[in-house]
């Protein structure tokens, strides 16, 4: 669930100054895998909810931000419980 790239994410979520020869609008993109344990979200953990983090997004996540913002609510609620669901521990459950 990433493709370890560098994307400019818009002026929202930019940095208060270039990081060296990195912009300070873009940002690696990190794997989502073990989203569920690293609240706050963003690299700068503005976002303390899942729903307050895509929607910060913009440049080149403005396209999934807004097919998220797009969706009724009920389908927001079910793609923010998937993504809480992306743990790093395996959960084995025994009957």
């Amino acid at each position: 669930f990433s493709d370890l790239k560098r994307h400019d994410m818009g002026a929202d979520l930019a940095s208060p100054a270039d990081e060296g020869s990195i912009p300070a609008r873009q940002f690696l993109t990190r794997p989502l895998w073990g989203l569920a344990e690293t609240a706050p979200f963003l690299h700068d953990g503005r976002a303390p909810t899942l729903d307050d983090a895509i929607r910060l997004h913009g440049g080149e996540g403005a396209a999934s931000r807004d097919a998220y913002l797009a969706l009724e609510e009920q389908d927001r609620a079910a793609l923010r419980v998937f993504l809480a669901s992306l743990t790093r521990e395996p959960k084995v459950f025994v009957p």
